[in-house]
């Protein structure tokens, strides 16, 4: 499952990198839309409109499988291994994110940082899961290209049958905007 969406987002990055109209200008000032690949649960697909300077909604969808395990275990002095069965399925987020001035301006790049929050749900193996989380990011915008490249830390609260707090969550990506 993993490599049909790497496949389909390197596809539509490469038609993105060599269309005429993603060399039009500098991202934030005609650029709205950004589409790439981002990398949390795997590799996914990550979707960004930024309707005015400062406002942007963010998207993501990921298909992840963690297939079988050894699982190792002790009952009564004796170890054994077990096979247990990993999940499947897929998570989908959402967030809306304030950005803010950015931290350098250089020549060729621009360092803004940002701020936000989201929901995140996944689905999968008979189940489904809830979370909220944060964002805290840093992006690096280049000038003569349409592309960005950005690391967030997204800290979770995710609800199943019980909670788990994942305050260790990142995000890495890169998007070409149009």
């Amino acid at each position: 499952m993993h490599s049909k969406t790497l496949r389909l987002s390197l596809l539509v990055l490469t038609f993105a990198l060599f269309s005429q109209t993603a060399f039009a200008g500098d991202i934030g000032q005609d650029k709205k839309f950004g589409i790439g690949l981002e990398f949390a649960h795997g590799p996914g697909l990550s979707l960004k409109f930024e309707p005015s300077p400062n406002h942007a909604l963010q998207f993501g969808l990921y298909a992840f499988d963690y297939g079988q395990y050894r699982q190792y275990s002790v009952d009564h002095g004796r170890y054994y291994y077990d096979y247990a069965y990993g999940y499947s399925g897929f998570l989908i987020h959402g967030d809306y994110l304030n950005t803010r001035a950015p931290l350098v301006r250089a020549g060729i790049f621009n360092l803004p940082w940002y701020w936000g929050a989201g929901l995140d749900l996944g689905v999968g193996s008979g189940a489904a899961a809830f979370a909220v989380h944060g964002n805290l990011g840093l992006a690096m915008e280049f000038r003569p290209l349409p592309i960005d490249i950005f690391l967030e830390w997204t800290p979770r609260v995710w609800i199943v049958d019980f909670v788990q707090v994942h305050p260790f969550d990142f995000n890495a990506g890169v998007r070409v905007w149009f």
